[in-house]
């Protein structure tokens, strides 16, 4: 599978592997209901089984396990994390047990689906109550036992998930100069664990790209006293990414890198928690047949949609990164008897 970060650096194809998951490029389309400067990336069709921007992730994250030789692979999220489901989903099919500690968050239905296809793609489900809890029990497992295990943090945030969109960034390149788009302005991403905006950011600095990139904060900043989402922790993963790639491709050094743009102002009550702004980017994006969900997708719309409307002579880029595959009848075959007691009262709980 061609890479446009490989064709364009060719000494990084030799040193890092990836795997073909993701349906590639991802299509790129203008929204003129919504607004006429307005574009969307839609890496919800990553994949027909399962999508979203996890995948790309994916395709790097589980080479590297494979390269690594350890037995199986370690990860944390809440309830309904659409990491969880990707991760299983894609570990299964390369035969990588998967075990996920899990933490609370508001259910909905789409929650409680996520915890049936985590269950139903063979991952070990791990409740741990509180995001505190299930970050303690990571950092404390990858101190005892990364050795043997492979230590994924939330998100799919690592190098080798950071490198997925880097690669990302000269696949919306070779877009732009193929008349797909204009050149944006500005992206707008959500940003949870980092990933995303990290390798977005650095892969349009290395492509020669212009445009800003705008994350939207949708989890929490902290975990107790430690850094989560901010914009150190982005950077510190851009610049561990950057050092990576400098190091297998030595003519890479001596590039300045933007400063990192981050929103606090969409977050609302909290991570999970459906905001008004988010409520209404939802209801905007009917009109488009696209679906935007409360926790991600609709806080970085609504953002994008009132960067249109306040500065209408720029051109926006939404990338969306919600899973738009139905995946119902996947959950339905899911053997709900069988999932670990702790969790069967969020599978009871009424959707909100």
């Amino acid at each position: 599978m061609k890479r446009p970060l490989f064709e364009a650096i060719p000494g990084l194809g030799k040193h890092i592997p990836s795997l073909a998951l993701a349906k590639l490029p991802t299509p790129i389309e203008p929204l003129p209901e919504l607004a006429p400067n307005l574009w969307i990336k839609r890496d919800d069709k990553t994949n027909t089984l399962y999508g979203g921007n996890k995948v790309r992730k994916l395709e790097f994250i589980l080479a590297d396990v494979i390269r690594s030789k350890k037995k199986d692979l370690v990860s944390f999220g809440a309830i309904g994390t659409n990491h969880g489901v990707a991760t299983a989903i894609y570990a299964l099919q390369m035969g990588i047990p998967l075990r996920l500690l899990l933490f609370k968050q508001p259910v909905t239905s789409h929650v409680q689906q996520n915890l049936k296809l985590m269950h139903r793609f063979n991952a070990q489900l791990k409740f741990k109550g509180s995001l505190f809890r299930a970050a303690l029990s990571f950092y404390l497992g990858r101190l005892l036992h990364s050795k043997k295990r492979y230590y994924l943090f939330a998100g799919g945030s690592n190098i080798p998930g950071c490198i997925a969109f880097v690669n990302a960034a000269f696949e919306l390149k070779q877009q732009i100069d193929a008349g797909t788009l204009p050149e944006p302005d500005y992206i707008y991403c959500p940003v949870g664990s980092s990933a995303t905006l990290a390798g977005l950011s650095l892969g349009c600095t290395l492509a020669g790209l212009k445009s800003q990139l705008v994350g939207i904060r949708v989890a929490p900043s902290h975990i107790g006293p430690i850094p989560a989402c901010t914009r150190g922790t982005v950077h510190k993963l851009r610049r561990a990414c950057y050092r990576y790639l400098c190091q297998i491709e030595p003519s890479l050094k001596g590039i300045e890198l933007p400063e990192i743009q981050l929103q606090d102002n969409y977050y609302g009550r909290g991570y999970g928690h459906a905001s008004n702004e988010g409520l209404w980017a939802q209801q905007m994006f009917e009109q488009t047949q696209i679906e935007l969900e409360p926790t991600y997708t609709a806080k970085t719309a609504a953002a994008a949609l009132n960067c249109c409307a306040n500065q209408s002579d720029k051109k926006i880029l939404y990338w969306h990164t919600y899973n738009s595959a139905d995946v119902k009848d996947l959950a339905a075959k899911a053997d709900v008897a069988s999932i670990p007691k702790e969790l069967h009262r969020f599978l009871q709980t009424q959707p909100l």
